[in-house]
């Protein structure tokens, strides 16, 4: 990341290692089950076509002979569609589907692992910073002059491993709650320890504290 000319940098920090806890239980586990149902999904559809009735098995079969075992069948034709019933795919394929939510979240954990070394959150004279992304780096500043509320935030989860969230919003945004929609933050600096420093570091260069 590379400075204006003339502007002075204050703080250049990364987000605690604590944040992959954090990452798990909100991120990695709402994907992981996201691939579970999208699995029992397909595997419900292609179960659905293969016990669908049809006649391609045999075309050679007569007309005579397809009705006498169309009468021999008929008494047991609800019990056998009770035991093909597309859902007990789910039950004999339990194991594999359980592996593969585990190789997706493993995936995806490596995956936030190398995107948390990413982040970088830059405060400087001028403006506050955020640089991060592996498929796709971003790089967001927002004027110090823009900046009209600072929020410092934890979770319980967040509470209880000592990280915070300082948040930064501009005109554009709001940390009022409206109803049941709150607003999105135009910064977000999560998982930090060092929180009250970037906190203050932001305000002294805003118009908050007037």
């Amino acid at each position: 990341m590379k400075l204006d000319s003339g502007e002075n940098l204050e703080l250049d920090v990364k987000p605690d290692e604590k944040i992959l806890v954090v990452w798990f239980l909100t991120k990695t586990l709402g994907y992981s089950f996201a691939v579970m149902f999208f699995v029992f999904m397909i595997l419900f559809l292609i179960n659905s076509i293969s016990v669908a009735p049809g006649r391609e098995g045999n075309p050679q079969i007569d007309v005579a002979e397809e009705l006498s075992i169309s009468n021999e069948t008929e008494d047991t034709g609800k019990e056998k569609k009770e035991i093909e019933h597309p859902f007990k795919i789910i039950v004999d394929y339990w194991g594999w589907a359980l592996l593969l939510v585990g190789a997706a979240s493993i995936f995806i954990q490596v995956y936030l692992f190398f995107l948390r070394k990413t982040y970088r959150y830059i405060i400087t004279d001028r403006r506050c910073i955020f640089v991060g992304g592996i498929l796709k780096r971003v790089e967001r500043s927002v004027p110090h002059k823009k900046i009209t509320d600072i929020q410092r935030s934890q979770n319980i989860i967040e509470r209880l491993l000592g990280i915070w969230n300082v948040q930064v919003f501009t005109p554009g945004t709001a940390s009022v709650q409206i109803g049941h929609t709150k607003a999105r933050a135009e910064l977000n600096f999560d998982g930090l320890i060092v929180s009250e420093e970037v906190y203050e570091s932001i305000s002294r260069h805003t118009q908050l504290n007037d």
